[in-house]
């Protein structure tokens, strides 16, 4: 039996780029919910809530106040919410960018929510950094890549590592508690990066477009020109910087470890494997060697594995599914009875419904894709991650 009381809180996100990066998933919740909240970095983004929003929005961001520690607008910002949460309401927080990624009050209105015995939840949104991978091109996982906030660096005295991607953010609010933001610290940030990569070594500017008639900003400057006043005015609230990797090609000793991991004797670097991807760290590579040509060349006569099924879904199917991802009610209404929501769709075969009246992904996901159980489609589906990955 659910411990569960009446009100429950979703946390969702709007993303960076106004309206476009509001998901699907985010937008059938603003339709749904009884009360709204938000806190969004433009005007088109509001707009757009207010619109959908079937009870009206409320704008967080009068909690703002450039006298106040951003921490007590945070803690003011989460009561707020959980007094309609706490009054049987099924709220929702709307914040920019993603929002768990440097969105205090989501985890603290969600911690609490859940400490009080309600159902809270966080949905997944754009943050700056997924935004800055898909404009500047680099992939995280080669060779890798840290996160850190600007101040954090300097009061905790973190390293930065060069043999990776380095993502440094709020570069232009160093030091700062509350909303009066300055570039008076921001040389101790340049001194780190002169400590760690060296003057003459590339940083990016990046600021990812928000409007539809915006343009990304992306500067690339030398660290020791960080420095220079005619440059330092460009960096805001919103800034965020992107220092390739320096030692991207460095091999430490690694046969051990290969030889434990039983891969085989004289494998490549993972930035040797995948060099056209590491070009922004430095690894200057042609984009057809001897490796893609071999492969390009295979496609002339390449056919489809035997072992190859194509998605089986009725219409019916496709519907229902479509439904339960984009309507939050009938979704919480299928968890609670799968069975009695199911039979109340004749559309559906007696396969389907037995497969969707479990409640459970595998049999849905078997009858889909024509295999014979949960077992073989997770492995199916943990195959193509390894394709993808390895």
């Amino acid at each position: 039996m659910s411990t569960e009381q009446k009100g429950s809180l979703t946390i969702a996100g709007s993303g960076i780029a106004a309206i476009a990066h509001i998901t699907l998933e985010t937008l059938s919740h603003i339709r749904e919910a009884d009360k709204v909240y938000y806190v969004v970095a433009d005007r088109a983004t509001e707009a757009f809530i207010q619109d959908n929003s079937t009870n009206g929005a409320v704008d967080l961001s009068i909690f703002y106040d450039k006298e106040k520690d951003r921490y007590n607008t945070y803690v003011q910002m989460c009561e707020i919410m959980l007094r309609d949460v706490r009054a049987g309401y099924n709220v929702l927080g709307i914040f920019y960018g993603h929002p768990g990624v440097f969105v205090s009050p989501s985890h603290r209105a969600i911690t609490i929510a859940r400490d009080e015995g309600f159902r809270a939840v966080m949905l997944a949104g754009v943050s700056a950094e997924d935004y800055m991978f898909a404009d500047l091109g680099f992939d995280p996982a080669v060779p890798g890549c840290m996160t850190q906030e600007a101040t954090t660096i300097l009061v905790d005295n973190k390293k930065l590592d060069p043999s990776v991607h380095n993502v440094i953010w709020q570069v232009g609010g160093i030091g700062v508690p509350n909303m009066v933001f300055d570039n008076r610290r921001f040389h101790l940030l340049v001194d780190r990066l002169e400590e760690d990569f060296g003057a003459d070594h590339k940083v990016v500017h990046y600021i990812g477009a928000v409007l539809p008639q915006s343009d990304t900003v992306k500067e690339e400057f030398l660290i020791g020109d960080l420095r220079k006043e005619e440059h330092l005015t460009r960096f805001t609230t919103a800034s965020t910087f992107y220092v390739p990797p320096r030692d991207v090609n460095a091999a430490p000793n690694r046969s051990e470890m290969i030889k434990m991991l039983g891969l085989p004797e004289g494998m490549g670097h993972i930035t040797e494997r995948y060099p056209y991807a590491t070009q922004l760290g430095g690894a200057a590579v042609p984009a057809y060697g001897p490796l893609e040509q071999a492969a390009v060349a295979r496609l002339a006569n390449h056919t489809a594995p035997q072992d190859h099924v194509l998605l089986r879904a009725s219409p019916a199917l496709r519907r229902f599914m479509t439904d339960l991802a984009l309507q939050p009610s009938l979704r919480e209404q299928y968890k609670a009875d799968p069975a009695a929501v199911v039979e109340a769709v004749p559309e559906l075969s007696e396969d389907e419904k037995a497969a969707l009246a479990t409640g459970e992904a595998g049999p849905v996901l078997s009858l889909m894709s024509g295999t014979s159980g949960p077992g073989q489609t997770q492995l199916m589906f943990l195959l193509v991650l390894t394709n993808l990955t390895a």
